[in-house]
């Protein structure tokens, strides 16, 4: 299976400490245009910040996943680590960061997109068991995504996280064989019709009937 071969790219957020707590607290930051932000790892104490939610929801929208904040002039380079969407899933209302190190790997998951039409066959579909996979790899050398061309699958074939490529430094955290990606297959059997051999004729079932005998008189 093919894979995008670019790094990850890092995109530019500034933060500001942030005091208030509580439901409250939030719904005014939202009104005000901003979000709260965990920041958190590196063994550190964690901090409750604030960001622009517009710029927030960019480089989410750009598919970012490291992230340089800068605060108070300082800047520190930091993973996506989760997003909180409001009920539509159009607007993000929560976003953890966590502090990383350029030269300690991290495990991620990576996002799976799949090109290309299966071969039409009658009575078989494709069926996306996964949408990403999970990997362990140095923060700016994580892959954008994986692709599988679905084009390429015949009926009963299967594609697992084994048939993807890695690159370089970058190892599975997945099983190779049982965690399967891809399934083409048939979604139901096809039964077999038995034809009557030659002479053989159906036989129709007796009829019992309830009635009276035909010999009997009417009373």
């Amino acid at each position: 299976m093919r894979r995008q071969d670019n790094e990850m790219e890092s995109a530019k957020l500034t933060v500001k400490n942030r005091s208030d707590r509580g439901t409250a607290a939030s719904r005014r930051l939202r009104r005000e245009g901003l979000i709260p932000v965990n920041l958190y790892g590196l063994a550190r104490e964690p901090r409750a910040m604030v960001a622009n939610q517009h710029e927030v929801e960019q480089v989410v929208e750009r598919g970012f996943r490291i992230v340089e904040l800068n605060h108070e002039e300082k800047s520190q380079a930091v993973l996506i680590k989760d997003v909180q969407f409001d009920s539509l899933g159009s607007s993000i209302l929560h976003c953890d960061f966590m502090r990383i190190d350029r030269d300690t790997p991290v495990q991620v998951f990576v996002p799976i997109r799949f090109v290309g039409t299966a071969p039409e066959v009658s009575g078989s579909i494709v069926e996306k068991i996964r949408e990403d996979v999970q990997v362990e790899t140095l923060p700016l050398q994580i892959p954008k995504e994986f692709v599988i061309n679905l084009s390429k699958l015949q009926v009963g074939e299967t594609v697992t996280c084994g048939d993807l490529e890695l690159p370089k430094g970058c190892t599975l955290h997945d099983h190779n064989d049982t965690d399967v990606i891809v399934v083409n297959h048939l979604t139901h059997a096809t039964e077999e019709v038995v034809e009557p051999e030659e002479g053989e004729e159906d036989v129709e079932p007796e009829v019992i009937s309830k009635g009276k005998d035909d010999d009997e008189s009417e009373g």
